[in-house]
């Protein structure tokens, strides 16, 4: 049996966008990225993990403003980063 040591970079295809939306309205973030072995999505915010996976989606509301991280590691040391802005404009 051969045992393959191949890994590839870890890098991301898609990256979070900064968005402006209203209060009220459904925001969805997209991170995507590629690597062997392949890497775990994680969303924070304020320093705490919120969710998991390739997307971040919720009802947002005014105190849901700020910057959104996301990150993807692949358990080789290896950690990227990129990361969104979300305005939240009241409703009138």
């Amino acid at each position: 049996m051969i045992i393959s040591s191949f890994t590839d970079p870890l890098s991301f295809t898609t990256r979070p966008r900064d968005q402006t939306i209203e209060e009220g309205d459904k925001v969805t973030f997209y991170c995507k990225a590629t690597g062997n072995p392949a890497p775990k999505i994680m969303w924070h915010k304020d320093g705490k993990t919120v969710d998991t996976g390739d997307t971040l989606s919720f009802t947002v509301n005014r105190n849901q403003s700020g910057r959104y991280w996301c990150s993807a590691e692949n358990g080789l040391d290896v950690k990227l980063n990129a990361s969104a802005l979300l305005d939240v404009q009241c409703k009138f």
